[in-house]
């Protein structure tokens, strides 16, 4: 049975995790231990190697991402699961790109989610793999190809209310997952990406067609004029109207 250990600063948090051994067990894996101090976990992982760390990120002493580096630098890198109440762009994409981390996952965590998890965690534990190469992530192919399924749908469709939470039932996977596909393949946040997609489809349908300002931004996912119009300055430095006025005076 492939064995879990998890670091969390919260007793009440920990207490939870302990509630669900029935869960890990059902899923083939076993919590071989549990600390809130940080410090003292790392002692404690380098002796029992568990096949998997979650970890929350923020905590006295050693952060999620500080004991994940010192694993990497003495050999031993764990399937490093990230469970954190904070989605701090920057800290998940070094997580992913500079220590090949697993998975990166927002508290609070549902019994369904933390079953995917598992259920990710068992394939990637079943793959072969040499002491030379870094554990597989939870971001295989197959991901890949779900990440431009939704970059398809959303050039497509720019003016639809998109939000995680819609494009994760859309695509039958997890938020989290989607915020961290856009994170580790493109460099970006979800609502970065949609933004910039939404400017330039602005952009392209004032340099093309005549239509009112406001249908722009209608067209383009903005039925607030004004807020429409307070993103297009701040992309491109001027309104929608002075950058359309500027086309025609150049022609």
């Amino acid at each position: 049975m492939k064995t879990v250990y998890i670091v969390d600063d919260d007793p009440i948090i920990m207490d939870h995790w302990e509630t669900k051994r029935g869960v890990f067990l059902a899923s083939g894996f076993e919590l071989c231990g549990t600390q809130t101090n940080s410090v003292k976990a790392l002692g404690e992982i380098k002796e029992k190697r568990p096949d998997v760390v979650l970890s929350d990120l923020k905590m006295p002493g050693l952060s999620g991402i500080d004991m994940l580096e010192i694993l990497r630098e003495d050999q031993y890198v764990p399937r490093f699961v990230i469970v954190s109440a904070y989605s701090d762009f920057n800290e998940v994409r070094q997580f992913f790109t500079k220590y090949e981390g697993f998975d990166y996952l927002i508290k609070p965590i549902t019994e369904q989610d933390l079953i995917d998890l598992l259920g990710r965690l068992s394939a990637s534990l079943a793959q072969p793999s040499s002491p030379e190469e870094p554990p597989t992530s939870a971001f295989k192919p197959t991901m890949s190809r779900e990440l431009n399924e939704i970059i398809e749908y959303l050039q497509e469709y720019p003016e639809m209310n998109h939000t995680l939470e819609a494009i994760g039932i859309r695509y039958a996977i997890n938020p989290n997952t989607v915020c961290n596909l856009f994170a580790r393949h493109l460099g970006t946040t979800f609502l970065s990406y949609l933004t910039t997609l939404r400017m330039e489809n602005a952009k392209e349908l004032l340099q093309t067609t005549d239509m009112p300002v406001k249908e722009v931004g209608v067209r383009s996912g903005y039925s607030n004029y004004f807020y429409f119009t307070r993103v297009f300055d701040k992309t491109f430095g001027q309104t929608p109207s002075v950058y359309r006025r500027m086309l025609h005076e150049s022609h």
